[in-house]
């Protein structure tokens, strides 16, 4: 398997500009296990699949996982390149009229953004919110640091749940193989990942190192530890979605922190053995700050 990569770095401008792409077909691609863990326990049929979902198909899968999707109105549709009206909206504004989705076919980077949209509808309702309130004040052409944030969390951000603050300072601090290895027994049991950014689900089918997401750290209380799959994801959704929205949270990037996303226990055969967290190329120590004169 091999990832290909286009030299394009917008992500969010219009929807068919070229993005990762991962060169491996629905069936070989294993959904069932790792990082997909959730997705297959969260979406069953979706690995009873033969082909990536049609657009129909997901507005379908996702109502069911999150019927306030329907209740909205929202859908995916079917992307097409003569859109005039998605032209001149742009991807965000776009969605925030219609309640449309434009998804393109047979493509793993809006089949994962599809899932996203049933795992967490209201973080995904507030970044479009925002984005829309953005472009409205500045234009669709001028970028604000809000939207970069919104972008970069969208794109690659995975929400960390943890109940200890000492955990976050670990993570924070680049002390990989503290958090990794020696308290490799906490992982799922006090501090859990929960991937929100679609192309981190996208790239992860083809793993490579260098491969790294952005954490979002949320704080739970022990108990969290106690619900549902299902409720984990709901409390989350609410949780993050009024930070965003609320307490502007994501008003720039400095609430985003780097995690080596081959590095969480059980994501990567190769981090079974302690020796995979030596490589600093990947699991870089945190950069020392150099005091001004």
């Amino acid at each position: 398997m091999r990832l290909l990569i286009n030299d394009e770095k917008k992500v969010d401008s219009l929807p068919n500009q070229k993005k990762w792409t991962a060169d491996v077909s629905f069936q070989q691609a294993n959904l069932s296990s790792g990082i997909y863990a959730d997705i297959s326990r969260l979406y069953p049929s979706l690995v009873e699949q033969v082909h990536i979902p049609t657009a129909e198909f997901l507005t379908d899968l996702v109502a069911k996982r999150a019927p306030v999707f329907t209740l909205q109105s929202y859908q995916f549709i079917k992307q097409t390149e003569l859109n005039p009206l998605l032209a001149s909206l742009g991807y965000e504004g776009f969605i925030n009229q219609t309640k449309q989705i434009p998804t393109r076919h047979d493509n793993w980077h809006d089949l994962f953004n599809g899932l996203i949209w049933g795992l967490f509808p209201s973080c995904k309702q507030a970044i479009n919110q925002l984005h829309v309130q953005d472009i409205g004040q500045f234009g669709l052409k001028q970028r604000t640091k809000q939207r970069d944030a919104l972008t970069l969390f969208d794109e690659c951000g995975v929400i960390l749940a943890y109940t200890d603050e000492q955990q976050k300072t670990t993570l924070q601090s680049h002390q990989w193989m503290d958090s990794f290895w020696v308290n490799r027994q906490d992982w799922f049991r006090s501090i859990r990942p929960f991937v929100f950014g679609h192309a981190m689900y996208e790239m992860a089918l083809a793993p490579f190192i260098g491969l790294t997401a952005k954490a979002y750290f949320v704080q739970v209380e022990p108990c969290f530890f106690d619900c549902t799959l299902n409720q984990q994801y709901q409390i989350l959704d609410q949780l993050v979605a009024k930070q965003i929205l609320l307490d502007k949270s994501l008003a720039n990037n400095q609430r985003l922190s780097p995690l080596p996303l081959l590095g969480v226990p059980g994501w990567y055969t190769d981090n079974s053995k302690q020796s995979f967290y030596a490589n600093t190329k990947y699991f870089r120590p945190k950069r020392q700050k150099v005091a001004k004169v």
